[in-house]
């Protein structure tokens, strides 16, 4: 893979992950929910909620995951308008 490939693929993958994060404060929000109350019922600090939120902190799958249940979504309507 060329150098400018290369880069292609890490610009599409940081606009997919700020994808992500939109979305997930989109759902977030059509729920009525905030930054608080997701960070309750995750186990998580407030202030560990609004990194991961804002991507200051690395989203990995399984939180992911545990947030999308807590926003009741599943991974498959979650990623339906997603690129491939």
């Amino acid at each position: 893979m060329g150098e400018k490939a290369k880069e292609k693929e890490i610009e599409k993958s940081e606009l997919n992950r700020q994808l992500v994060l939109k979305k997930i404060v989109d759902r977030r929000k059509e729920l009525g929910l905030t930054q608080w109350d997701i960070s309750e019922q995750l186990n998580l600090t407030y202030s560990g909620y609004f990194k991961v939120e804002t991507g200051k902190t690395k989203l990995d799958v399984y939180r992911l995951f545990e947030i999308l249940d807590t926003l009741n979504i599943t991974p498959k309507e979650f990623f339906e308008d997603f690129e491939q």
